[in-house]
């Protein structure tokens, strides 16, 4: 079972929230609990939003977090940064399925969400760094989200 932490990030001083913002935090709580489940493999699940606003998250238990908060939060945002730049070139390579890193310590995707959840940005996903990342993603993850998006 995951271990469950999931925050809801938003602060008096960011950006204004609809008053349907309970339903999109847990909505991300969900999807991070679901992702958690489809492999132990997956280390830490995180779904931000257009602004790059972490919403919520959770580690896979027993995981030590390689990053504090702080260091998360901005991670995060730049990863939504990073994946709204790339926006600029689907029109000649098609959308983006989702992005990686590798790293010594970790693997690191960064998934699209569908349009389905309009203020619901990006999946962030960190793998063992022995996982087999690519089948995860291809044939749990995203199978998952677009169950999802045929729900909505």
């Amino acid at each position: 079972m995951p271990f469950v932490i999931c925050t809801k990030l938003m602060s008096s001083s960011s950006s204004s929230v609809s008053s349907s913002s309970p339903f999109y935090y847990a909505s991300a709580k969900e999807i991070c609990t679901r992702v958690l489940q489809l492999d132990s493999s997956i280390r830490f699940a995180g779904i931000a939003n257009n602004m790059g606003t972490l919403i919520a998250y959770e580690w896979q238990k027993d995981v030590e977090p390689l990053l504090n908060e702080e260091e998360l939060r901005d991670n995060i945002m730049k990863s939504v940064l990073r994946m709204k730049t790339r926006e600029d070139y689907e029109s000649r390579l098609g959308e983006v399925i989702y992005t990686f890193a590798l790293y010594k310590k970790v693997k690191r995707a960064t998934i699209p969400l569908p349009n389905h959840h309009p203020y619901l940005a990006v999946l962030a996903v960190s793998f063992e760094v022995d996982a087999d990342h690519e089948n995860i993603i291809l044939d749990k993850i995203l199978p998952m989200i677009r169950r999802e998006k045929s729900q909505a």
